[in-house]
């Protein structure tokens, strides 16, 4: 089915403004041009929504949400009127005092990092304003449907989006005492995982690893220098306890080992390892089930500073460390 034809075309102060119906009675895609027609668009769906709006916007958004009158006047109206408003930014250092405002007028504020995309869903209409990272600039495109599979496929976006956030008050909290955003996931990007695990060895005071011999080889290839300035940190800090490696240690591998603990890294054996690959710290856990053999960058790398992992990790790290013979 062809699903657009052209209804009308004119000319609004030198911006062509274009309608594309969805092909049915009842169900239309429409495509407004200009910042008239987008903004009366926008003040038409708060009109229209009698139970949710749910907006994902970029960090340049909330801005507008606030100092464009008409647009926070809707939103306030909303409310009022009983209307559920959920809505998901990035929150960050510069648009923070916006934000704040924001508490006050939607129901509930949430935080997700490097959102990209722009829309509002309510129980019957998606919005999308087409528009870049231009902050206090109103978009000149406008995407407006009904369709009912296109606002259930975003509702479904929006809800998962929705559950990986983290709530607006823990973010500000974050920026404002200079927190550190508290995160599981995995990594899949060799040059992610390479920056990741540097720069958690250049935070760190102290570390924590067991793995294979291959993990070993893997550090001393491409980390052996930010593992000696730990070292010099713990020569420094008393309460540190510096970096201690359980292994598994046989005969091929003993140059190896011996060049850590030259390194002032002490090495404890363990004949039977964890299946799991990991580091931990007193902030930060990191874990991969691969076997690094003869020291290949891993592709997969679980990452956390959640305290209860880190907690967790550590406390086995202590119990296989009980338990292990010194290398010597």
């Amino acid at each position: 089915m062809d699903i657009y034809c052209n209804i009308k075309c004119f000319t609004i102060d030198f911006i062509l403004y274009t309608i594309l119906y969805y092909n049915t009675a009842r169900e239309r895609i429409a495509v407004f041009y200009g910042i008239e027609n987008v903004l009366s668009t926008e003040l038409q769906f708060f009109a229209n929504s009698n139970i949710k709006i749910d907006s994902c916007m970029n960090y340049t958004r909330p801005q507008l949400a606030i100092v464009l009158g008409s647009i926070r006047n809707s939103f306030i109206d909303a409310r009022n009127r009983g209307i559920k408003l959920r809505y998901l930014t990035e929150i960050t250092s510069e648009n923070i005092s916006y934000c704040k405002e924001l508490l006050h007028i939607v129901n509930e504020l949430r935080h997700l990092d490097g959102i990209k995309g722009n829309f509002m869903i309510s129980e019957t209409e998606y919005l999308a304003p087409v528009i870049l990272f231009e902050e206090g600039k109103v978009a000149s495109q406008l995407i407006h449907s009904n369709t009912k599979e296109l606002v259930e496929q975003h509702e479904y976006i929006f809800d998962t989006l929705w559950s990986n956030a983290i709530s607006a008050e823990r973010r500000i909290i974050e920026i404002e005492e200079g927190a550190e955003s508290v995160q599981t996931k995995v990594l899949e990007d060799k040059e992610k995982i390479f920056k990741h695990i540097k720069s958690v060895i250049e935070k760190s005071s102290e570390r924590s690893v067991c793995s294979s011999i291959g993990a070993m080889q893997l550090v001393y290839n491409n980390f052996f220098e930010e593992y000696k300035k730990l070292i010099y940190k713990h020569r420094t800090d008393r309460n540190s306890r510096g970096i201690r490696w359980i292994t598994s240690i046989e005969k091929d591998s003993i140059d190896l080992v011996k060049i850590f603990m030259d390194a002032g890294i002490q090495v404890r054996h363990v004949k039977n390892l964890t299946p799991i690959n990991f580091a931990v710290d007193n902030k930060h856990f990191y874990a991969t089930i691969e076997s690094m053999q003869e020291g290949r960058m891993i592709e997969s790398l679980l990452v956390s500073n959640e305290p209860a992992y880190v907690k967790h990790f550590n406390i086995i790290f202590e119990q296989l460390w009980s338990k292990g013979i010194d290398a010597s």
